[in-house]
């Protein structure tokens, strides 16, 4: 099985990445799991929609990670009670690469309530694109003081 691992915090010191790096070591020593890729939206430039052209690199890349794979894996910070905008701008560039595919998602907060919000947000959004989502649902509250800046816990 191929899975692909969607980081999507914008911010630099982003303890997203943080628990995403920790999914990705522990998704790496699955035998189930032939390939882990890692797709950060920092490591990518998709203006706001509709306000300027992705690079038809980026687009080809993320594009290739999202169809290659056999199940997404979103890891997601919650702004202000969804998702942020940034990885929502992103998303929005693909669609019929998500349709019948199968999900899953963590939401990480620095707070105790791991996300929910955002959890509940890219929920609708999932069954909106006709995705496949996992119900079990990944919540990692207070991040920040649970992973090290390698995202060992």
């Amino acid at each position: 099985m191929r899975i692909t691992i969607i980081q999507g915090s914008p911010r630099d010191q982003a303890n997203t990445a943080k628990v995403a790096r920790f999914f990705e070591e522990q998704l790496a020593q699955k035998d189930a799991v032939s390939a882990v890729r890692f797709l950060d939206i920092r490591s990518f430039n998709f203006p706001n929609w509709g306000m300027g052209e992705a690079s038809k690199e980026d687009l080809a890349l993320f594009q290739s990670g999202l169809v290659d794979a056999d199940g997404l894996l979103f890891v997601v910070p919650e702004y202000n009670g969804r998702v942020p905008g940034a990885f929502k701008n992103t998303l929005d560039y693909f669609r019929g690469e998500y349709k019948k595919k199968p999900m899953a998602i963590a939401t990480v907060s620095g707070g105790p309530f791991g996300g929910v919000n955002a959890l509940y947000d890219f929920r609708d959004w999932a069954h909106y694109m006709e995705g496949i989502l996992s119900p079990t649902k990944l919540l990692v509250s207070k991040a920040g003081v649970l992973f090290n800046e390698h995202g060992v816990p």
